[in-house]
């Protein structure tokens, strides 16, 4: 479980695009960046780096290949941040950074006392929260299915994929390019994880939806894409995830398609004023969050 840190998810550092650069300069940027990534791939598969400290130096390649001498932001003073010396990995990094640099010395360092040029701050916040141990995330090389990220949200996990291979050169899915993919995920995990309340809430959640799977209609494609996004691509207060769901369901379906979702499971009638004018935010949100709370994989959490 993350501590409750003051910088907010939602506050970002500087403007952040799905794609940072054109098609044309991923396939020149791609055979340079990849080389300098394989040999921290290589320290990671020796156990000489973790997980976290992999996809740290993964961001800080492109980064400092995209924008040499520009990458590093504004300081700020923060506690140090126990890891492996960023000066003992081979990073390739431009003069004035390195001067720049030599007030800090783990890798984590870098991120909790740096802004990043193009990286909103929870990308910074997930790297740190993942290092100590706060974010149960799990590194990934492949795209995981969306039926697979429910699983592992139901347990209290969330992916983060790391590109090796000649997507790095082109946009993912017509997207995004390797690093925006990677920080989407980084971001997902920072909203995931960041407070309390709303993780728990999303453990239930995503419990119930795992419990119910089989009763909705995935053959609908407009559903079935709207159906996915919320299982798998948006984080958020679980009491807007039902919202958005319940909307979905009416929309493609009808009223009553909503009303026979769970019936067996007792939901309390704050369910079914969702959306309506009869829903009162102070007294059924915490009703639903006490019903969701029964669908956690593990109840002791």
């Amino acid at each position: 479980m993350t501590e409750i840190l003051t910088t907010r998810s939602t506050i970002r550092a500087g403007r952040f695009k799905k794609k940072l650069v054109s098609e044309s300069e991923l396939k020149t940027e791609a055979g340079p960046i990849m080389e300098e990534i394989f040999s921290f791939h290589e320290l990671l598969v020796n156990s000489k780096i973790t997980d976290a400290e992999f996809t740290a130096s993964y961001i800080l390649i492109y980064l400092s290949h995209r924008f040499p001498n520009q990458w590093l932001g504004a300081f700020k003073k923060s506690e140090p941040v126990r890891g492996v010396d960023w000066r003992t990995l081979p990073f390739h990094f431009h003069p004035n950074i390195l001067r720049r640099l030599e007030s800090v010395q783990s890798l984590q360092d870098i991120f909790s006392s740096f802004s990043l040029k193009s990286t909103p701050l929870s990308v910074n916040r997930a790297v740190v929260e993942w290092s100590k141990d706060h974010y149960q995330l799990v590194l990934m090389f492949r795209i995981p299915k969306p039926h697979e990220v429910l699983g592992q949200q139901k347990a209290g996990r969330r992916c983060v994929t790391c590109l090796l291979d000649q997507r790095i050169s082109s946009y993912i899915l017509g997207e995004r390019d390797a690093l925006s993919f990677l920080m989407h995920d980084l971001i997902h995990a920072d909203h995931f994880f960041f407070e309390n309340e709303c993780f728990l809430g999303q453990l239930g959640f995503y419990g119930l939806l795992s419990k119910t799977f089989d009763y909705f209609n995935l053959d609908h494609p407009q559903f079935a894409q709207e159906f996915e996004y919320v299982m798998a691509d948006m984080n958020a207060y679980a009491i807007h995830l039902l919202k958005c769901l319940k909307s979905a369901m009416i929309h493609y379906f009808d009223e009553s398609y909503f009303d026979n979702w769970c019936p067996g499971l007792k939901p309390p009638k704050a369910l079914f004023h969702l959306n309506t004018k009869d829903y009162e935010p102070a007294l059924m949100d915490q009703e639903l969050l006490t019903w969701l709370s029964q669908f956690r994989e593990d109840s002791g959490i």
